[in-house]
């Protein structure tokens, strides 16, 4: 088990808005590898690494820029997220509300080497750790919770998705290339960014890393797992998180196969046990 359970700055769930997630902090959060090799193409190959940097600055740096430049008129960013009493019952975990009804039963599978996102979380009914009764609400702490979670959506809108569209449709592929990776990966950095304030609100950013950089790499405390990835394939799960996170304030809704729409959105777990790491089931 964890040394100890992070308490957590409130419970329930928070919606914030565009003016709340300002997109320059967002952007410093933005992958470039990812945008330019991943989703723009400039693929480094055999080319030497001074010649390939210069490619970038002359190429991709400048469409960068000027879609940093048009960021309101793309982007709206947003997130709804909230902290749960918790605890792990089989191979699912249970999240509570602060009276202590159940309002949650999330079920996760194990890998081959037994990793199971439930089991980075305390048992239901077990030991509680030092100082988590001075916090934990009492409803919560009867009903067996004795941990905490962040559940979490982010989206940045479709504001650039339909512009994307309207380049495509128009035949002007370069031009939809460029905004429909950048939304993406826009989304992408909204995710870091938010993982990033959530591990500072709760108390466990100590060991994160200063240069951006690592953080893709996880230099920090903690994992972020998203329904239909190898940790978590069911997808199905987004259905438990748009209940509990009521996201349709924020304008996200789900498809019949529990795709999340606008298409830029990420949803997920935050978890702060310090062994947590990704894995494939």
């Amino acid at each position: 088990p964890p040394g100890r359970v992070p308490k957590p700055p409130f419970w329930g769930v928070r919606h914030l808005a565009p003016h709340d997630l300002p997109l320059a902090e967002i952007a410093r959060f933005l992958n470039k590898r990812a945008l330019f090799r991943g989703q723009w193409g400039f693929k480094k190959g055999k080319t030497p690494e001074a010649e390939y940097r210069a490619l970038l600055l002359r190429e991709a740096e400048p469409v960068l820029k000027d879609l940093l430049a048009r960021g309101e008129a793309l982007l709206a960013p947003r997130v709804a997220y909230g902290y749960f009493p918790v605890a792990r019952e089989g191979e699912a975990l249970l999240a509570f509300a602060p009276e202590g009804e159940i309002l949650a039963r999330v079920s996760f599978p194990v890998s081959e080497k037994g990793l199971s996102i439930a089991r980075y979380h305390l048992p239901r009914f077990g030991p509680v750790l030092e100082g988590v009764r001075d916090w934990m609400p009492k409803g919560a702490l009867e009903a067996g919770a004795r941990d905490v979670a962040v559940f979490f959506v982010v989206t940045v809108g479709d504001r650039g998705l339909r512009e994307a569209k309207r380049l495509l449709e128009a035949g002007r592929y370069q031009d939809y290339l460029f905004i429909h990776g950048f939304v993406v990966e826009m989304a992408e950095a909204l995710a870091e960014y938010w993982h990033k304030r959530l591990r500072e609100e709760w108390g466990i950013a100590s060991q994160d890393a200063t240069e951006v950089e690592k953080l893709f790499q996880k230099h920090y405390q903690g994992a972020r797992y998203a329904p239909g990835y190898p940790a978590w394939p069911d997808l199905e799960a987004q259905k438990t998180l748009e209940d509990l996170l009521d996201w349709g304030k924020i304008g996200i809704k789900l498809t019949e196969d529990f795709q999340l729409v606008p298409e830029a959105s990420t949803s997920g777990i935050a978890v702060h046990h310090p062994e947590a790491r990704y894995f494939s089931t």
